[in-house]
């Protein structure tokens, strides 16, 4: 990545932290989590959360539903109902 960006990792994370507020880990974070939220919500998708959580890169919908607790305090089917 250097090579072709002349951007370190570090500064990459400095530069993240200046503009966002947050880490480059936390914005994919984040990032995913919204989308596997808006997966959720969306009446017409009859997935269930473990596609989802694999579609969205989670190892397991446990962990999954971990993120969306510790970002809504809610669980997943508290969303769904929304």
């Amino acid at each position: 990545m250097t090579k072709r960006t002349f951007v370190t990792i570090r500064q990459l994370e400095r530069l993240f932290r200046l503009h966002l507020d947050i880490s480059p880990k936390e914005f994919i974070n984040v990032t995913r989590y919204r989308y596997a939220v808006d997966e959720i919500r969306q009446i017409s998708s009859r997935k269930s959360l473990v596609d989802i959580a694999c579609e969205c890169c989670y190892y397991d919908h446990a962990h999954l539903a971990n993120e969306i607790r510790k970002y809504t305090g809610s669980a997943p089917s508290d969303l769904s109902a929304r």
